[in-house]
């Protein structure tokens, strides 16, 4: 009959494997946005500065601006759209995780915001964007075809956008942005 001796070595050995294991299971939330069959989270942002009146008629200027979600912690697709003549650059914003939604006590409305950062060549912005969640179905037969979230507003600094008339573009909320002869925003 064979002995079996257990070294140091494979003791350590074994105590790493299922400290390996426990750490690997132990993972951060996950990103779990909410879902909803109507939304409305497309963000068209105008950019002038006092150099370029059409920085976004400039391939080089377009090329150094990225657009990142901090919800989803991904790179956000972003595109130069023209409406009218006029450049936009066009992204979607991630839609707030599940698990921060502020819902009202019947659950049929919520509020959350994300934040989304743009950077413009060296620049970097943070904009708040701020959606409304809704159910509108009827009980006692609730159907998620019912539901929708939609981007309310959004927030760069102090300044404020809301969705109005003035401030949507099919469906999409328009933000302008300045760029002073330093390259910050405003």
């Amino acid at each position: 009959m064979k002995k079996l001796i257990y070294t140091s070595s494979a003791w350590t050995g074994f105590f790493f494997l299922a400290a390996t294991l426990i750490l690997c299971s132990c993972h951060k939330d996950e990103y779990s946005p909410i879902s909803a069959t109507k939304q409305q989270r497309g963000i068209l942002l105008t950019f002038s500065s006092e150099s370029n009146k059409k920085p976004l008629d400039d391939n080089r200027f377009v090329a150094g601006i990225t657009v990142f979600g901090n919800e989803s912690q991904a790179q956000l697709p972003c595109t130069v759209k023209k409406i009218n003549g006029k450049p936009y650059l066009f992204f979607v914003a991630d839609l707030p995780d599940a698990k921060n939604m502020k819902f009202t006590g019947d659950q049929k409305k919520a509020t959350a915001m994300t934040e989304i950062t743009l950077k413009v060549n060296k620049e970097k912005a943070t904009l708040k964007c701020y959606f409304q969640y809704q159910d509108a179905s009827k009980p006692p037969m609730p159907t998620a075809s019912n539901t929708s979230i939609i981007l309310e507003s959004i927030t760069l600094d102090r300044k404020t956008i809301k969705r109005g008339n003035k401030t949507v573009i099919d469906g999409n909320l328009v933000l302008p942005l300045q760029m002073d002869a330093k390259g910050k925003l405003h």
